[in-house]
């Protein structure tokens, strides 16, 4: 039944847009930004690596073990039922799909909700709009290819060498990627997350250190933003993924706004095996965020963390310096936790070239 219904989700995708050319979260027109550098392939990328910036695996992608990962991955999504009941319905069913507790170690239904529904939907359509954009024949199709293969991906990444139940994939890639694809074929979610509380996707610029392979500043980030209507100027804004942070959204002109909050980031996933299967916490430490945008295509931001790793992150998005075609972006971390690492990106380019130290 499981299945079947996969294969319909599929088959639905075949279907084009209406010719009026509107987009709900694709901006075709920007020229600066988070918006100017979005594509296809740096989704795919920031998606698949989003792991490796967390410290709970090596930085170098050539050191995965893609092989086992997927082979594994593949045996839990293909046996959820034999799986699930090795890890004990009760435990999957209050741990990964109902919100039930809020103990870090039993709210793995937290990123499913918001990182794998809500931004992964969201992701599907604005893949799909990109595609339709660019004169792509089934433009949904390729976007849901393109969405499955970096969840896939960043499922087996995560795994990497582990051998055993998993139910984090099934959970992930079984339920809560699809309600996503789901939930954002219709209207009235789109037209939500696109004007009610506008959603964007601010993911970041993957960066290569050719000197030893590691794969730097990947990672899916989005931002919802509501303007209750009684703060001239003034809305609230909440940024998620690794970093979770919370504030306010200063808009100069209702073009140009300036964000600042607070929140906790995700410095290090920890690895446990209970009741036979993998399961991976979170160790949390304080964030302070501020963010430049312009029509919510991220400008710059710069992410600040402690006190347990005292760190910080900027990223500079390509168009603030128009050099033309390859216009470039620029991303600096440094403190206890990067040391000092420096990389350029270009616009029409997926994955750029920095140096670690």
């Amino acid at each position: 039944m499981l299945m079947r219904s996969l294969f319909i989700i599929f088959i639905s995708t075949f279907s084009l847009f209406a010719q009026d050319k509107h987009y709900y979260f694709y901006n075709p027109d920007a020229r600066i930004g988070s918006e100017y550098y979005f594509n296809p392939l740096n989704m795919i990328l920031n998606g698949s690596y989003d792991i490796l910036r967390n410290g709970a695996h090596s930085k170098s992608f050539t050191e995965i073990n893609y092989e086992k990962g997927m082979n594994n991955v593949w045996w839990n999504i293909s046996h959820p039922l034999k799986a699930i009941d090795q890890y004990g319905w009760k435990y999957f069913l209050s741990e990964e799909v109902f919100p039930v507790s809020i103990r870090k170690d039993e709210a793995q239904y937290f990123p499913n909700y918001f990182h794998h529904a809500i931004g992964g939907g969201m992701l599907y359509v604005k893949t799909a709009e990109w595609y339709d954009y660019h004169n792509f024949p089934y433009p949904k199709t390729a976007a849901f290819l393109s969405s499955s293969i970096y969840q896939f991906l960043n499922e087996s990444i995560e795994n990497d060498s582990y051998q055993g139940v998993n139910t984090d994939p099934i959970a992930d890639l079984l339920i809560f990627n699809p309600l996503g694809y789901i939930l954002f074929e219709f209207d009235v979610v789109k037209e939500f997350f696109s004007k009610t509380a506008p959603l964007h996707d601010w993911s970041l610029q993957p960066i290569i250190d050719p000197r030893n392979n590691f794969m730097e500043n990947a990672g899916q980030q989005f931002v919802l933003k509501y303007d209750p209507g009684f703060f001239e100027n003034y809305s609230f804004f909440w940024y998620w993924g690794i970093s979770g942070i919370a504030g306010l959204t200063y808009s100069q002109d209702k073009k140009h706004n300036y964000s600042f909050g607070a929140g906790q980031v995700v410095n290090k996933l920890k690895e446990n095996v209970r009741r036979h299967s993998r399961l991976v916490t979170p160790e949390l430490d304080g964030a302070l965020g501020f963010f430049y945008d312009i029509d919510n295509s991220l400008v710059a931001s710069m992410i600040v963390t402690g006190p347990g790793l005292y760190n910080a992150r900027v990223n500079i998005y390509p168009g603030y310096w128009d050099l033309g075609f390859l216009s470039p972006g620029f991303y600096l971390g440094f403190g206890e936790w990067d040391k000092f690492i420096a990389g350029i990106s270009f616009v029409h380019i997926p994955v750029g070239l920095g140096i670690a130290k």
